[in-house]
């Protein structure tokens, strides 16, 4: 995200206040992605953000709550770019193939998030872990499909397939990488086979 210039720039607030925001959950995913989320602080959040604590403060009341919302932030800009990508009306394997194909994609390319999301977000504690079961459910209920009233089916089996997919992305990440599209497929594949 680009910085404003400095000064007065006659720019309206509320797009200086986006600004600064979209950069703070930035440099939100970048220190947790070097340092974890534990050893981040407010300061350097801030600073990698190129803003001040108490411009950071007026966007959000403590570290936590910061990481909570760069959480929700990054995972919908993820979880809009499966659905995106997926063809309208395929059925449950074509989307699980393209949205592996996808996810494997966006967070290789953005490891800073993918940690966020996979590992960071847990250390957060209970809020944190709630936050990522929501997110698996919603994972699911995309692999499921919705009804004709449309409401997502999300069935054990996948939030199954949701919850290892976040798992072996956790895993890859705290390894120094990601999945690619072709480890996140096989292992979709693998758990949407019934089993005998």
């Amino acid at each position: 995200m680009r910085r404003l210039p400095p000064g007065p720039h006659g720019l309206p607030p509320e797009l200086v206040e986006r600004n600064q925001r979209e950069r703070l959950i930035a440099a939100m995913a970048e220190v947790c992605g070097e340092r974890g989320y534990v050893e981040a602080s407010v300061a350097e959040v801030s600073k990698r953000a190129g803003v001040s604590t108490a411009s950071f403060y007026r966007q959000f009341k403590d570290k936590r709550e910061c990481m909570l919302v760069s959480f929700e932030e990054l995972f919908w800009r993820l979880l809009e770019a499966i659905e995106g990508a997926c063809p309208e009306g395929s059925d449950p394997p074509t989307r699980a193939r393209v949205g592996a194909q996808t996810a494997a994609a966006l967070l290789a390319g953005d490891l800073p998030t993918a940690r966020l999301l996979s590992v960071e977000i847990l250390a957060v504690g209970p809020e944190g872990v709630r936050a990522q079961h929501a997110a698996i459910e919603r994972i699911a209920g995309l692999l499921g499909g919705t009804t004709r009233d449309g409401a997502a089916e999300v069935a054990g089996r996948h939030w199954a397939i949701a919850a290892a997919a976040v798992s072996l992305i956790a895993r890859r990440v705290a390894e120094g990488g990601c999945p690619d599209a072709v480890e996140l497929e096989a292992l979709i594949a693998s758990k949407q086979r019934p089993s005998v």
